[in-house]
């Protein structure tokens, strides 16, 4: 399903809450914080969570893993990246063409302005996680 309204987003939240608590997943995010956002009808609403003993070939891995919706009008929300680029593009007198653009673009010089080696934020991550757990 590619829109959803603030019901089907909690339900969403709420299941997942219950399939994180099984595996001793602790949210980013509280639901109460979700329940807020849709609230004040917040244009991002979303729902994260890191899987510190991901299994991969090799070990384990550390994964961030979630969902966000963004708000194209009352109560109606969508994950498609096309919905949302379709409605940036209508909101900014733009084609969608001009928007997809726009995005690699800034991808791009972010890399130039260097992201994070992702291998390197994973290590800080877990030295961080095991020094709380001292």
């Amino acid at each position: 399903m590619a829109y959803y309204k603030k019901e089907d987003i909690l339900n969403y939240v709420s299941e997942k809450i219950k399939e994180l608590n099984e595996k001793n997943i602790q949210p980013l995010n509280p639901e109460s914080e979700v329940i807020k956002r849709l609230n004040d009808e917040e244009d991002l609403v979303g729902f994260f969570w890191i899987d510190y003993n991901q299994e991969v070939e090799g070990g384990k891995k550390i994964k961030m893993d979630g969902k966000s919706w963004y708000r194209i009008s009352h109560n109606i929300y969508t994950d498609d990246r096309f919905a949302i680029d379709l409605y940036q593009a209508m909101k900014s007198d733009l084609t969608v063409s001009d928007i997809i653009k726009k995005r690699e673009l800034e991808k791009e010089q972010a890399q130039i302005d260097g992201i994070a080696d992702v291998e390197a934020l994973e290590r800080k991550v877990e030295e961080n996680i095991n020094k709380d757990g001292d």
